[in-house]
């Protein structure tokens, strides 16, 4: 029992995952094992991701089977339907499923900037409205949107009211992403310009959100990531478009 223990500990500390005591999956930087920031390594991320991959896909699983068949170990072989190495470290009973397709959600919204910085709004905005550090399960929860759990944060922190200047300048843009005819040659210069500060402003908007949250400017952080959000969907929107 022992020598199984070990085992286990040993699998899971090579899975690249944190885990807490109770059943959730964590934050996406948790589950990474990465400082929980809005600048990070993508190269480094991408390998930890690819590394998750390959302990659950089912081949991976099999090989250890027959390694620890091999060794004559005494621990029960590892099966597609068994739970992954670094699931006996938590002790939840987590499916190879349940950890590739958390892993790519996580990996999908801390690889961009953006999403990444979204990401930790609302991760403190839920941290505030509890009023202390949320549980593994409480962040895993986060997974999915919550209007309930949005209006709550919006009640402990109003959100800072956006300018008139900049609410009116995004009702210009939309109004040239979706008023202009995509066949119009001069209407897709005017997108081609639009394009270029959008991505530019972007570019800012990750360098301020940096900078507020190394200060520990939460408020500044917000808001930041909440003007950026329009940003983002105007640019989303416009490189439809630009495909017509």
């Amino acid at each position: 029992m022992a020598q199984r223990q070990r085992r286990c500990f040993s699998s899971a500390s090579r899975a690249t995952t944190a885990h807490s005591t109770d059943t959730g999956k964590g934050n996406y930087f948790q589950f990474f094992q990465i400082p929980k920031h809005p600048n990070l390594d993508v190269a480094a991320l991408q390998k930890k991701y690819h590394h998750i991959q390959r302990l659950v896909h089912p081949d991976q699983q099999q090989v250890q089977a027959r390694e620890q068949q091999a060794e004559g170990a005494d621990v029960p072989p590892v099966t597609a339907a068994s739970p992954p190495p670094f699931a006996c470290l938590s002790g939840a009973a987590k499916s190879s499923v349940d950890i590739s397709t958390y892993a790519n959600a996580a990996y999908e919204t801390l690889r961009t900037p953006y999403l990444r910085c979204r990401y930790l709004s609302r991760l403190v905005k839920a941290e505030e409205v509890k009023g202390g550090p949320l549980s593994a399960a409480e962040e895993e929860e986060l997974l999915v949107e919550d209007d309930r759990r949005t209006m709550k944060a919006r009640e402990v922190r109003p959100d800072t009211p956006m300018s008139d200047d900049f609410l009116m300048e995004m009702l210009s843009v939309n109004e040239l992403i979706f008023a202009g005819d995509s066949s119009d040659e001069d209407v897709r210069r005017q997108w081609s310009v639009l394009h270029f500060d959008l991505e530019d402003r972007a570019v800012g908007y990750f360098k301020d959100a940096v900078k507020s949250w190394n200060d520990g400017d939460m408020g500044a952080f917000h808001h930041i990531v909440q003007e950026w959000t329009y940003v983002s969907t105007a640019l989303g929107n416009l490189k439809e478009r630009m495909l017509e």
